[in-house]
């Protein structure tokens, strides 16, 4: 009876958040910082995007070490927690980023680590042009089944199209990977525009596509009243859900909190801390 339980709860989590064009497996390609989740996670292009859900090209404009930590909970069930860990170490030959996540508990667990590399590119006289590649490892664990793996490669770039305004791009699993024979992993393309409107206003949007479903749009507001704090909010289609968060810089650490609504099954609590030196 209670891995049947496990079995219904990890198909609720499969179905409603890998299976809605606005999350991959498990939200695997989604998730990694509560910053961009109260921004209705609009982030492929934010350059200062921080996490394993980050665009791959991202990681060419840190200019400083960054670790972050980010926990989520689902529904508030514990069985749909999800955590990750992620650092980038920036050098003058480029960037590189490691991370490691996991989702489930007893029962069902599934796990990702990754590696990046990113570096920027001269474009033209004036514009760089930062390109990333991620490689992620997807494993999934159920009890009394066994596990599989598989490596996903991940794509991205960040262009400057004015001082204020970015253009990204972010592929995932470009390369088809799968864990069961015949059953590729979903393969994901978003697009999106980050503008800076002030220095205490940023607008971020994105055009998500799964391969295997319609697209979506996600889009999200940053208001920095003073500049210690930042308040956001965002909302995500298919289904409709509404975000929210609020971020604190205390020296070289920044704390964030957010929280996703679903029409359906409720709120969804997110928290990660990036600590740059």
């Amino acid at each position: 009876m209670r891995r049947l339980v496990w079995f219904v709860l990890v198909g609720m989590a499969v179905s409603v958040l890998g299976g809605s064009p606005a999350h991959g497996q498990s939200a695997a390609d989604l998730f990694g910082s509560a910053r961009t989740s109260g921004l209705g996670y609009a982030s492929t292009a934010l350059p200062s995007a921080v996490g394993v859900q980050a665009n791959p090209g991202a990681g060419a404009l840190r200019e400083r070490r960054t670790v972050s930590f980010f926990a989520r909970e689902a529904f508030g069930l514990a069985a749909l927690r999800y955590g990750s860990v992620y650092g980038t170490w920036p050098a003058d030959w480029g960037a590189v980023s490691v991370g490691a996540s996991t989702f489930g508990a007893e029962g069902y667990r599934e796990a990702h680590y990754s590696l990046g590399y990113a570096r920027g590119f001269q474009f033209g006289t004036s514009r760089t042009v930062h390109l990333g590649l991620t490689g992620r490892y997807y494993y999934t664990r159920i009890d009394g089944y066994g596990g599989a793996g598989a490596l996903g490669l991940h794509l991205g770039i960040l262009l400057p199209l004015l001082p204020s305004l970015h253009l990204g791009a972010h592929a995932t699993n470009v390369n088809s990977p799968s864990l069961v024979e015949g059953e590729a992993l979903p393969q994901t393309l978003s697009v999106g525009l980050r503008y800076r409107a002030t220095s205490r206003l940023l607008v971020v949007t994105d055009v998500f596509k799964d391969l295997s479903y319609p697209a979506s749009v996600r889009a999200g507001v940053e208001v920095r009243p003073i500049s210690m704090l930042a308040l956001r909010a965002g909302v995500t289609s298919s289904p409709t859900r509404f975000t929210g968060g609020v971020g604190v810089r205390l020296g070289w650490i920044r704390a964030h909190l957010a929280a996703e609504q679903h029409p359906t099954l409720g709120w969804s609590p997110s928290a990660s801390i990036d600590v740059r030196w």
